[in-house]
Formats: C-alpha cells, sequence, structure tokens
C-alpha cells in the first residue's frame, strides 16, 4: 500500500473538509444557543436535570464523568469542536470493568450516557478509558488478551475492561462533529432487542477503538441509524450490527482507516449471538460512496472491508465505495465464505459460495486507480491538497498537535 494512505495522509486530506466534523463542517447549532454553560460534573448534572433545553460546554473545558451515570433526554449538549480551530469541550471517564457505570446492566445495559426522546450530543470530544493504552507493539490502542489463558480467563480479562460510550434508545437522537475514541466495547450502541431505534449519526471521528472480541464505534443492537460523512480508524469493525431481523444501517459518504484488527463494517448472524442455528444477519444494509483504505490488519494479515455473516430479511446494496483491494476481472469477485484471511474486499458468510441477495454496483478497486468523482467518499486522498491552499505554518502547526499521540493530547 503506498505509503500516502496513512493516517496523517488521510487527515491532511479532511482538514477544512467536512467529513469526521470539525474544522470543515458548519453545525445549524452553536454556544451562542445554549441556555446554561456548564464547567464541572456537578453543573452539567444539575443541567440535566433542569428545564434547559441547550447545554453548552465551552471548547477548553474538560469534565471528568467517573463514578456515576447520566441520561440525556430531549435535551442537547453543545460545544464548539472546529470554531476557530477549537477542539471541542473534553468529556471523559476512566470508569470500566462489569461493576463500574461504564458498564451498567451488562451487553444489554445502559452506557455511561442514555440517550432517549428527542436528544442531541454536538462538537464535543467523547474519551473512554483507554485512550492512552500503548503495551502493544503492533498499535498502541489496541488491547491485546494472552494467548495462553483459557476461554473463561479471557472473559473475565475482557470484562475487567468493558466500557460503553453512549446508548441511544430513540429516534430522533442525533449525534454530530463529535470525536469518540478510547472505548474498548462500544463508543455508541444503538437500540435494545425489543427496542429497534432509527438515529442520526454524521460528522464524527470515531477511532481507537481496539480490543480482541470487541472494539466498535457504533454496535447496532437494533434499528436502522442514518451514519454519514464520517472518518472511522483504529477498530476491530468501526460499524458492526448484531443480526436482528429489524437490524441494519445505511452508511455514506464515509472514510475507513489504514488501521484495523478486522473488516471494518460488519453484520453478525444471529446464530453467532445465541440464537442456534439462525442465520439471518440484519434486514436492510446499504453502504453508498464510502472509501476503505487498507488491505491488511496490524497484524500483516489481509483484512476484508465488508462482511456480512448470513442472510439478510431484506437486501444489501454495495454501490459507489472505492476499495484498495485489486479484484480479477469484475465485480463482485467470487464469495470466498468462511475461508477467512483472503485478499478480497468483502465476504458473506454462512450462505456457501454463492451471493444471497446482496447487490454491487459501480465500485472501484485498486490503490492506483484515479479517483472517480461519485464514487468513495467525497475527498480525494490521491491529492489532499486539490482545490485549497496549501496550509499556512501556524495550520500546519496545529494540525501536527491534533495528530500527535492521543496521550501528547491532552496537555494542549
Amino acid at each position: 500500500m503506498p505509503e500516502y494512505y496513512t493516517n496523517q495522509r488521510i487527515q491532511e486530506a479532511l482538514h477544512d473538509r467536512p467529513i469526521a466534523g470539525g474544522t470543515g463542517y458548519h453545525a445549524d447549532i452553536s454556544l451562542d444557543d445554549a441556555d446554561v454553560i456548564v464547567d464541572d460534573q456537578d453543573a452539567l448534572v444539575s443541567a440535566l436535570n433542569s428545564t434547559a433545553d441547550v447545554i453548552g460546554i465551552e471548547g477548553h473545558t474538560r469534565i471528568d464523568l467517573s463514578g456515576r451515570d447520566y441520561e440525556l433526554a430531549d435535551q442537547t449538549i453543545i460545544s464548539d469542536r472546529g470554531d476557530d480551530g477549537s477542539p471541542g469541550a473534553l468529556l471523559y471517564t476512566s470508569d470500566r470493568g462489569a461493576d463500574s457505570p461504564a458498564w451498567d446492566g451488562g451487553s444489554n445495559g445502559r452506557g455511561v450516557i442514555t440517550v432517549r426522546g428527542n436528544a442531541r450530543i454536538s462538537g464535543v470530544r467523547y474519551r473512554g478509558p483507554f485512550h492512552d493504552y500503548n503495551d502493544n507493539p503492533a498499535y498502541p490502542g489496541y488491547i491485546p488478551l494472552d494467548d495462553g489463558t483459557t476461554y473463561a480467563d479471557r472473559q473475565a480479562m475482557r470484562q475487567e475492561r468493558y466500557a460503553r460510550g453512549l446508548r441511544l434508545l430513540s429516534d430522533e437522537i442525533e449525534i454530530d462533529n463529535c470525536e469518540l475514541y478510547g472505548w474498548p466495547v462500544q463508543a455508541i450502541a444503538v437500540g435494545a432487542a425489543s427496542l429497534p431505534v432509527s438515529p442520526h449519526i454524521h460528522h464524527i471521528y470515531g477511532h481507537d477503538c481496539m480490543m480482541v472480541g470487541a472494539g466498535y464505534v457504533i454496535d447496532i443492537f437494533n434499528g436502522h441509524p442514518r451514519i454519514e460523512m464520517s472518518y472511522f480508524n483504529a477498530t476491530r469493525h468501526a460499524i458492526s450490527g448484531f443480526g436482528h431481523p429489524e437490524c441494519g444501517y445505511t452508511l455514506e459518504d464515509s472514510v475507513f482507516g489504514p488501521i484495523t484488527t478486522s473488516h471494518a463494517v460488519d453484520m453478525h448472524a444471529l446464530a453467532e449471538n445465541g440464537d442456534e442455528g439462525n442465520l439471518t444477519a440484519g434486514d436492510r444494509v446499504e453502504v453508498r460512496r464510502c472509501t476503505f483504505t487498507f488491505m491488511e490488519n496490524i497484524e500483516g494479515q489481509n483484512a476484508q472491508a465488508i462482511v456480512f455473516r448470513g442472510y439478510p430479511e431484506d437486501e444489501y446494496v454495495t454501490e459507489n465505495n472505492r476499495f484498495m483491494h485489486e479484484i480479477d476481472g469484475s465485480e463482485p469477485v467470487a464469495n470466498v465464505a468462511n475461508e477467512g484471511y483472503e485478499p478480497v474486499p468483502y465476504r458473506q458468510v454462512n450462505v456457501g459460495e454463492e451471493w444471497v441477495d446482496w447487490t454491487f454496483a459501480n465500485n472501484q478497486y485498486g490503490v492506483g486507480t484515479p479517483h472517480e468523482p461519485g464514487v468513495g467518499a467525497p475527498v480525494n486522498l490521491d491529492a489532499p491538497l486539490a482545490g485549497k491552499p496549501l496550509l499556512d505554518e501556524e495550520r500546519r502547526r496545529g494540525l501536527q498537535i491534533a495528530l500527535r499521540p492521543l496521550e501528547s493530547q491532552d496537555d494542549q
């Protein structure tokens, strides 16, 4: 893979453009719309229990959420990420593990913040407890589990690290212009087994959510969120689905970075989640105009961009995407099904060698293929500075700060 498809190269291409939020994104809400401005945990709790519609947090503010969980219902939390170069307010927790507020109720429980009703979070940084994990030589932020332990020991080790950032439980929720990172299980969980919901998630930067057996920016239990104009990097699966018959998503105009431990876009079959023999794998999943910039995982093994693990109730649609994988002949490639680490852009598992209810159209393949307008995300990674002036020294220095390892950013 050419060296320019690094995280830094992609960040430079996205700078001052709306994908991932920040300086190129202009939200329809600002701190000027806030009914109250808060600057610590007590003030935030008070505001969440008040009649304030819009809760503002200024960009220099850091609020430690540790020690409790929260509910945001029919209110908006707003900060100023991207305004005049602001990184946005930092909300963070050190909580983790089965008995903590970050994993309250287990796999079907709450997150640090449970979001309901007509609610929105915009313009903040939201950091989990593993933002600075750096004990793995393959990639800082990857949380391994020792190969020599028993399965029970591995499960216990995972549960000691579990944390969930947001649990979204209504259709009217909007999450935008946020940076979410350091969550070893889920930055965002959508819906519940008996509660399908369809929130809108857009213009986010989700990264460093990566643990053996877990690690998702968006994990969809049930429902059909719309996900668009976002950048994902350093995950196990950036987007994953549980497999319920009402579980799906529409994913558009987004970029998937070079660091991954597995495929980026996923839908499980119910058989993998306790419903033995049931190969239903979601309802409808649409992936359009996305760019996948990897062909291998952090261990150097072949990695697919998309894997769906059974039969959809409706259909899978993959159109106008850009894959780095080379293919022979016309699309789609042969389905390698359960053959594992194969050098192909996508697989459909548990269905045999045929493609079942999966439509492919107008996708682009190969690193050296010139960027085609309308194919892949709306940014030219091959010419990141095309169409805009070179960065002056001050802006370049600011971008370099933004790209430093996360443990060094918190002092900025």
